[in-house]
């Protein structure tokens, strides 16, 4: 029996990797498509810890990350309201 892993339940499942690194720094409709789509995802905490704990680039958990670390360039398109709701859903659940 396949063991059922957190990435089955990611929304991303299948989709282009590509929009969650290079378009996503070069296309702001992008950002916002990507944005939405984290926002919603039932795994965006585990996807979030994944990439910091791994030290990843680009998008996990709905947050541009920058070898782990939250990248400030990439991530400075979003409202302070929308960063305090993606904030409380990736530390408290």
């Amino acid at each position: 029996m396949k063991q059922h892993l957190w990435k089955d339940d990611a929304l991303c499942l299948g989709s282009d990797t590509n929009v969650f690194f290079d378009t996503y720094e070069e296309k702001p409709e992008t950002r916002e498509f990507v944005d939405s789509l984290c926002r919603t995802c039932p795994v965006a905490r585990q996807c979030f810890a994944v990439g910091v704990s791994g030290k990843e680039w680009g998008i996990w958990g709905g947050v541009y990350l920058e070898e782990g670390e939250i990248s400030k360039e990439f991530n400075n398109h979003r409202s302070k309201q929308d960063w305090s709701y993606t904030w409380q859903a990736l530390t408290m659940g």
